[in-house]
């Protein structure tokens, strides 16, 4: 029994570590990387041109589902503020 309490604590700080570092434009970047961009492309529906296109959607919901604050609206509100923070652009340039 020890043993599984341990192992379940050590994955639940695992989980909120990686929660804490996690942002909707990691996941968009990721999403958007040379190595799964034509995978994610060939599964997109089509689409029209939105403000919050369908790979941009997708990361703020995994950004969302992993956040200790899961309300639709800070998702956005975080997609606004790094939009606005980046000039309007949607992806973040890692340096």
């Amino acid at each position: 029994m020890f043993i599984d309490t341990k192992f379940s604590r050590c994955q639940q700080q695992r989980i909120q570590k990686h929660t804490k570092n996690s942002d909707p434009y990691k996941f968009f970047n990721l999403l958007t990387s040379p190595e799964l961009l034509s995978t994610v492309d060939a599964l997109l529906p089509d689409h029209r041109e939105r403000r919050y296109p369908p790979t941009e959607t997708l990361s703020m919901f995994l950004a969302q589902a992993l956040n200790e604050d899961r309300s639709c609206q800070k998702a956005v509100n975080d997609a606004a503020i790094q939009r606005t923070a980046n000039r309007g652009q949607t992806t973040i340039k890692e340096q």
